[in-house]
């Protein structure tokens, strides 16, 4: 049975400040567990289970993006022809010239207001 049992061996060097903590973190978590040695394995399984989700879901979303831009370039060469094909084919309708007045104004002044307004004034006033 010990032939088939691989081990590795972590020094931690308590003079140095992030192995330090390291080693006080893995300890705290590991009070509650049955060994050290037994949180530090679970904690690299996790540690690469959740990696290895984190690659296959990215590797998801950029082959949905490539499926994606795909599809629009697709479908907008469709409309580009579509477009193309449809140029010369619709009547556009022309707008009658208006002829340009000369002389655009005011209207002439007025000696009385419209009944309708008259209390518009007395609301301001």
């Amino acid at each position: 049975m010990a032939g088939n049992q691989k081990s590795i061996f972590i020094r931690f060097n308590m003079d140095d400040k992030a192995d330090k903590e390291l080693y006080l973190k893995l300890s705290e978590k590991a009070d509650s567990s049955a060994s050290l040695t037994s949180y530090v394995k679970r904690a690299l399984e996790e540690y690469l289970n959740v990696k290895t989700e984190m690659s296959e879901r990215q590797q998801f979303h950029e082959h949905m993006l490539l499926m994606v831009r795909e599809e629009m370039q697709l479908q907008g060469m469709k409309l580009v022809g579509a477009l193309l094909a449809g140029i010369g084919t619709v009547n556009v309708q022309k707008i009658p010239e208006k002829p340009v007045m000369e002389e655009a104004g005011l209207p002439e002044a007025c000696g009385r207001l419209p009944e309708e307004l008259k209390g518009v004034l007395d609301l301001i006033g």
